[in-house]
C-alpha cells in the first residue's frame, strides 16, 4: 500500500469553501506559516509584574543619551511611564484648588462613601482626584486616609461628587457629618476617558456626566470616541496627546519619573500660539518639526479635524507662523475629518475618512507639501497602520492595503471572513503591529460578538501569507528597543470593583501563556483521492514534526475527521497524540474526503509541523 505525502499550501485560506481549497490550510490559532509550514508562535511572560489600571491602547519607547530607557503607556484612565520594570503615573493635572471648609460629607451611618463639595468641579465618572491638607474627621476618616488619591464613584451634580474611602476601618458614624478642615487641596487629573465606543442615536445618547449627554447625534457616527493616546517623544522627552484632547509634555530631566506629572504643552513658559487640542501628535525625525493632526487654528480654539499644523523646526513651543520660523499649517480638503496618520521613510501617509494623502518636507517657503494619493480608501482606525520596511501596511473597514511609492490592495484569502467577523461599532480598538522577528504584520480586532480586541489576523509580508487567531491584546510595539515585542491584555472589571486592568507582557519567549500551557492548532481543508471518485481507506500517518525548546516528553495531537461529499457533515474520527521519537501511528478512516488537525496543549511545547505521510489506499465505489 503506497505512502502519500501530503503537505498542505502555506497559509490560511477561509474564503473558499473548505473543499475548494483542498490541499490548503483552512483555520489556525497562535500558529504562524514560515518556510512553507506551520509552526507554534512564541509564547509570552510579564514585562512588568504589576497592573496598570485601565486599558492600555498606546505603547511608545524610547531611550535617553545616558541609556535609559522608557516606555510610555496610555490607557482611558492613566498615562504611565515604565522604567527599571516599574509603572510610573505621570497623568497630568487639570486643575488644583483649595475647597471650602470642610468639603467632605458623610453619606450614610456605617457607610465609607463621602460627598465631596466642589463648585463647577467638572469631574466625570471614574475621575481621579488627590487631597492634601485635610484632618481628620468622624474617628474613623483619619488624615491619612483622606490625604490620598481617590477615584470619583458618582458625579452627583456639578458641584458634589461621591468617593470611596475604602481603608476606613468602619464606617460613619451618621450620615450628614462634615468636616475635613479649613485648608483642604484638591489635585484633579485629567478627565478619564472612555473604554468603549459609543455611537449616536438621539437625544441623550451620551452617559451621564460626559460631555455629551442630553446631545443629538447622528446614528452611525461615534458621538463618544474611546481614549486614544498618541506618544512621540522630543529628544530624551515625551510629548503626548488625548485624541479630541489636550497636548502634554514630560521630561526626563533629572531623571526620577516619580518627581514630575506630564503638563500641558501651552501652559510651558515660552510657548506660543500652541495647540491646545488635536487628534493626534507625532515628531518629524528628519526635520524636528513637532506636528499635530486635527488642532485648533492659530489664534483659534475651535477644533478642526481636517487641519494639520507643525511647530518651528527644533522648537516644539513656537507655532506661530512667522517669516522668520518654518511654523505653518495646511487644511485637506477632501473629507470630513482625519482619522489617522502613520510615519514612514521621509513621508507621513495622512487618512481621512474618505482619502489617503502623503505629506512630506519639502523646505521653503511651505516647509511640506500633502497630495491626495487616493479618493477611496481610507482606514479604520487610529491605530490600524504600521511601518515595515519602509511599507506601510493598514487594514480599512473592508480591505487591506499597503504604500511603497504606491497604493495596492493586498491580495487576502481571509478577507471575508475578517470583515463578517468584526465588530465595526468598535473599530477604534483595531491595533496594528509589526513583529520584524517574524516579517510579520499583525492586526488585533473585536470580533463581532465582543466588544473588545479578542482577535488577530496576521500578514507576513516576505512570503505573503496569512494566519488567523483569538487573542486578547489591546496595544502591540516592535523588538526595537528591546530583544522582543511588548504587549498589553486587558482584564475586565469584576464583583465590586469598577476598573479594568492589564498587564505588560513580553512576546516570543518560550511557549508558554505566562506560565500556563498555550493552546494552538492548524486545520487542513477537505484532502481526497481522484477528486473524490473513490472512497479511500487510511490505515497509518508517518509524523513529521520538530519539538522546540521543549523539556521532559513533548508531544501534540493529530486528529481527522471525514466525510462523503463536500456539503455532508464531518465525521469525527480517531486522534493520536505524536511524541518525540514516534515513528507511525495507526489510524482507521474510510471515505472521499478526509481533514486533520494538529494541536498542543502541553507546557512549554513548541512544535514546528513538515511533510506528513499517509498510508492510503482505493476502497471501492459506491
Amino acid at each position: 500500500m503506497p505512502l502519500i505525502k501530503i503537505q498542505p499550501r502555506q497559509g490560511i485560506v477561509r474564503d473558499l469553501t473548505n473543499y475548494a481549497n483542498e490541499g490548503g490550510w483552512y483555520d489556525s490559532d497562535k500558529v504562524r506559516f514560515r518556510l512553507g509550514f506551520p509552526e507554534q508562535i512564541g509564547g509570552w511572560v510579564k514585562y512588568v509584574t504589576s497592573t496598570f489600571l485601565g486599558t492600555c491602547r498606546s505603547l511608545h519607547q524610547w531611550f535617553t543619551l545616558d541609556l535609559e530607557t522608557y516606555l510610555g503607556v496610555g490607557t482611558n484612565l492613566k498615562l504611565y511611564v515604565e522604567t527599571g520594570n516599574t509603572l510610573y503615573d505621570i497623568t497630568p493635572i487639570r486643575r488644583t484648588v483649595t475647597l471650602g471648609s470642610n468639603p467632605f460629607t458623610t453619606v450614610d451611618a456605617a457607610s465609607k462613601y463621602l460627598l465631596v463639595s466642589d463648585t463647577s468641579n467638572g469631574v466625570v465618572l471614574n475621575d481621579f482626584v488627590t487631597f492634601s491638607g485635610a484632618t481628620t474627621f468622624d474617628t474613623v476618616f483619619t488624615a491619612a486616609l483622606l490625604n490620598a488619591e481617590f477615584q470619583v464613584v458618582e458625579v452627583v451634580s456639578a458641584n458634589q461628587y461621591k468617593i470611596l474611602v475604602s481603608g476606613a476601618s468602619s464606617g460613619a458614624s451618621a450620615g450628614g457629618v462634615t468636616g475635613g478642615g479649613a485648608s483642604v487641596s484638591a489635585a484633579y487629573q485629567i478627565n478619564t476617558g472612555l473604554d468603549s465606543q459609543v455611537f449616536g442615536g438621539g437625544w441623550g445618547a451620551g452617559p451621564w456626566s460626559r460631555g455629551g449627554w442630553g446631545s443629538g447625534y447622528s446614528v452611525g457616527v461615534p458621538s463618544q470616541q474611546i481614549r486614544l493616546w498618541s506618544q512621540d517623544n522630543y529628544g530624551e522627552d515625551l510629548i503626548t496627546n488625548v485624541r479630541g484632547g489636550g497636548i502634554y509634555y514630560w521630561t526626563t530631566y533629572g531623571g526620577n519619573p516619580t518627581a514630575v506629572r506630564a503638563v500641558e504643552l501651552s501652559s510651558i513658559s515660552g510657548a506660543n500660539e500652541c495647540p491646545t487640542v488635536a487628534n493626534k501628535i507625532l515628531v518629524s525625525d528628519i526635520d524636528r518639526h513637532v506636528i499635530a493632526i486635527g488642532p485648533n487654528p492659530v489664534f483659534g480654539t475651535t477644533q478642526d479635524p481636517l487641519l494639520i499644523r507643525w511647530s518651528s523646526q527644533e522648537d516644539y513651543l513656537d507655532w506661530e507662523p512667522r517669516t522668520d520660523n518654518t511654523a505653518g499649517d495646511f487644511r485637506i480638503s477632501s473629507g470630513s475629518e482625519i482619522i489617522g496618520c502613520h510615519e514612514t521613510q521621509q513621508q507621513i501617509v495622512v487618512w481621512t475618512d474618505v482619502s489617503t494623502h502623503v505629506m512630506a518636507y519639502s523646505g521653503p517657503p511651505y516647509t511640506f507639501s500633502v497630495n491626495q494619493v487616493s479618493d477611496s480608501a481610507s482606514i479604520i482606525s487610529p491605530n490600524a497602520a504600521v511601518d515595515a520596511r519602509s511599507i506601510v501596511f493598514w487594514m480599512d473597514v473592508n480591505n487591506f492595503y499597503q504604500y511603497a511609492g504606491s497604493i495596492q490592495v493586498l491580495p487576502c484569502p481571509v478577507r471575508d471572513y475578517i470583515f463578517k467577523n468584526i465588530n465595526l461599532e468598535q473599530r477604534y480598538k483595531v491595533f496594528a503591529g509589526v513583529n520584524s522577528l517574524y516579517n510579520e504584520v499583525i492586526w488585533f480586532y473585536p470580533s463581532a460578538n465582543s466588544e473588545d480586541t479578542d482577535s488577530y489576523v496576521i500578514y507576513n509580508y516576505d512570503e505573503q501569507v496569512w494566519s488567523v487567531g483569538t487573542m486578547n491584546r489591546t496595544a502591540w510595539l516592535d523588538s526595537g528597543y528591546n530583544t522582543y515585542p511588548l504587549a498589553t491584555n486587558r482584564i475586565a472589571a469584576s464583583g465590586a470593583e469598577t476598573n479594568t486592568t492589564g498587564y505588560i507582557y513580553q512576546h516570543e519567549t518560550g511557549y508558554d501563556d505566562d506560565g500556563s500551557p498555550m493552546v494552538s492548532y492548524v486545520e487542513s481543508s477537505d484532502l481526497d483521492i481522484d477528486d473524490g471518485e473513490q472512497f479511500s481507506f487510511v490505515s497509518r500517518v508517518i509524523p513529521d514534526v520538530m519539538f522546540r525548546g521543549t523539556s521532559g516528553t513533548p508531544a501534540i495531537s493529530m486528529s481527522f475527521k471525514y466525510r462523503n461529499y463536500p456539503m455532508e457533515s464531518f465525521t469525527n474520527g480517531p486522534t493520536v497524540t505524536v511524541q518525540n521519537g514516534d515513528t507511525q501511528k495507526g489510524i482507521r478512516i474510510r471515505g472521499r474526503q478526509m481533514a486533520f488537525r494538529v494541536s498542543s496543549n502541553g507546557s512549554q511545547v513548541g512544535w514546528r509541523l513538515g511533510a506528513n505521510r499517509f498510508q492510503i489506499q482505493p476502497d471501492g465505489l459506491k
